[in-house]
């Protein structure tokens, strides 16, 4: 048996609807500071599990997804992700845990033809299937896994490894992993136009976001 663990729609409070380029909506909440200041960042998070008989379910994908608001459009920017199958497949080229940068060239055309449409008051719907013309000829670094470990002088080929998890150390590193966005996300605030009085952002002690 197969089962998931995603962010819920009953949620109270700065809670939204995200379009992601594969036509997906899935619901996210946004990252607040401390002193309840709005950070324009929001994230999403989604667990697989796979329950053997009387077995304890075991993990099989995790992923925390960030997004950034930008020009009223919220659209994916970065991801956390570590997948049990990809770790265990010696064929898969992509390091277990990696970040995954998200954010492509035609989605950007598409936030830039949609801000210069709403000067003139035209509307224009998030459609994933349209094609990009502007950067047509980028390469879509959407694509990129970078690994999440330190690993690099291990002795291994290729040289990365890919991370397991047991039922202690994932939830450390998940901690340690949501901890760490939400200082960035807090650095990058401070450094936005007007973004001088936000205040550090201090994880909660359970290191959720």
């Amino acid at each position: 048996m197969e089962f998931h663990i995603r962010l819920d729609e009953d949620l109270r409070g700065g809670r939204s609807t995200a379009h992601e380029d594969d036509g997906s909506e899935p619901i996210v909440m946004e990252i607040i500071t401390p002193a309840g200041a709005r950070s324009t960042f929001w994230f999403t998070f989604v667990a697989a599990f796979r329950q053997e008989q009387s077995l304890k379910p075991s993990l099989q994908h995790a992923s925390l997804l960030i997004f950034h608001e930008m020009a009223g459009d919220i659209i994916p920017l970065f991801r956390a992700e570590w997948d049990q199958v990809a770790t265990a497949c010696a064929e898969s080229k992509h390091a277990q845990p990696h970040w995954h940068f998200v954010q492509r060239p035609a989605r950007i055309e598409r936030l830039v033809k949609t801000f210069m449409a709403s000067s003139t008051e035209v509307a224009r719907d998030f459609a994933p299937e349209e094609k990009s013309d502007l950067f047509a000829d980028s390469a879509d670094c959407s694509r990129i896994h970078f690994a999440m470990t330190s690993l690099w002088e291990e002795k291994a080929i290729p040289p990365y490894l890919k991370r397991t998890f047991d039922a202690d150390e994932f939830p450390k590193w998940f901690a340690n992993l949501t901890r760490y966005i939400a200082e960035q996300v807090a650095y990058t605030v401070s450094h936005m136009p007007g973004g001088g009085t936000v205040t550090e952002f201090d994880p909660l002690p359970d290191g959720n976001l």
